[in-house]
């Protein structure tokens, strides 16, 4: 363990060998938000930066090197409003990103010494946040760290929550079916389809990249026009060659892709089948369902596989008409049917998300037939492991 003083109050943080994050970035919500390089050595005040506690609603920021006031607004670091509360002002919570205007004298600058010097971290440091995919430069992602800075560019920093660790890649055994067209994977719970703003390393896609570059000694074209959530498990489509990538998008934009899930459910539904049609829209910040006209039409079809009225859950087919985020989840919570394992909609504690993209049935891209592609079901899911389903 090692304290790190600021401001005169003192945090006890973990010692270099338990950090989290290579850049030493460490999250203590009732002391100090700090970035700094090493953690073995009590830090004096001046030689750190740090976000402040609560102060009448809001983080400030403690800038200790002096600035010019005429460019104090290019150089002082503000909590991302991504997430903010009604009223501008955030909850308390850890810092997840920080964002600045670069600044005149920042002009020909590299952008990775710059985010050096603003940051108060190692050169390799910076430079390993930019390959991670966790810098934007103008909204966009940016994975240059010899990008030269003009000096008129907002630069965003999303700190990666367990640091820049690069730790995974596919299962080439997860692989379902693959030809020179197209691509589908089984894909693990807990692994995003595609880039986080703050990683864009341990995701699908860029892994999905990085395999196909390796088995065949080139840069690839990969394409994909779907995605399933983080927590959710099962099949993705991706498109090899650019004729193809044109026809897996049209065939998903005229709904001409039939995608069906597992649920596991709480509760024993009374119905055998229905159609869920609520709107899906968002309110502070979160999606919800809303009466239809007031957010964007969706539709899901529901189908009882099997009920278990000794564990009040139910195994449930989904088939969702439509492709809006937390489609499913969503309306099986309107229903009273929370998915297990669904914390965000209040879903029973489980292990997992208990979702599963079971199967995709789409027109092949250069044949043009029926492609029907099926991702077995999980194995740490409750029995049955297997079912039995109709077109």
């Amino acid at each position: 363990m090692s304290t790190l003083f600021a401001g005169g109050s003192a945090a006890i943080l973990p010692a270099p060998d338990i950090c989290p994050l290579p850049c030493c970035l460490h999250f203590v919500p009732d002391y100090c938000h700090a970035a700094l390089a090493g953690l073995q050595r009590e830090v004096p005040p001046e030689q750190i930066r740090f976000f402040s506690g609560q102060r009448e609603g809001g983080r400030r920021w403690v800038q200790p090197k002096e600035v010019n006031p005429k460019e104090a607004s290019t150089h002082q670091m503000t909590i991302s409003k991504s997430k903010a509360e009604p009223g501008g002002q955030r909850p308390q919570s850890p810092l997840s990103s920080v964002r600045w205007n670069a600044g005149s004298s920042s002009s020909g600058a590299l952008l990775a010494d710059h985010l050096s010097e603003e940051l108060r971290i190692a050169r390799e440091e910076a430079t390993d946040l930019i390959d991670f995919g966790s810098i934007q430069i103008d909204g966009r992602q940016e994975r240059n760290p010899s990008r030269k800075l003009s000096g008129s560019e907002e630069i965003a920093v999303n700190w990666p929550w367990h640091g820049t660790r690069r730790h995974y890649e596919i299962d080439p055994q997860r692989i379902v079916y693959q030809d020179s067209a197209i691509l589908a994977y089984d894909k693990e719970p807990g692994i995003p389809s595609q880039q986080t703003p703050s990683d864009g390393y341990n995701n699908l896609f860029a892994a999905l990249y990085r395999y196909m570059k390796k088995v065949g000694g080139r840069d690839p074209y990969v394409a994909l026009h779907h995605r399933l959530d983080q927590d959710t498990s099962g099949i993705m489509i991706f498109a090899l060659d650019r004729s193809a990538n044109r026809r897996l998008g049209s065939a998903f934009e005229h709904h001409q892709a039939v995608k069906d899930y597992l649920a596991w459910v709480s509760g024993i539904p009374r119905l055998d089948e229905w159609m869920s049609r609520e709107d899906i829209g968002r309110k502070a910040g979160h999606y919800c369902v809303c009466p239809r006209g007031q957010g964007k039409p969706a539709e899901t079809a529901f189908k009882v596989l099997h009920r278990c009225p000794e564990e009040d859950r139910s195994l449930l087919l989904a088939r969702p008409e439509t492709g809006r985020t937390h489609q499913i989840r969503l309306h099986l919570a309107a229903a009273h049917h929370t998915i297990l394992g669904d914390r965000i909609y209040g879903g029973r504690s489980a292990a997992r998300l208990f979702l599963h993209a079971l199967r995709l049935t789409v027109p092949h891209p250069i044949t043009g037939s029926e492609l029907i592609i099926t991702a077995p079901v999980p194995l740490d899911w409750p029995e049955p492991h297997g079912v039995v389903l109709s077109s």
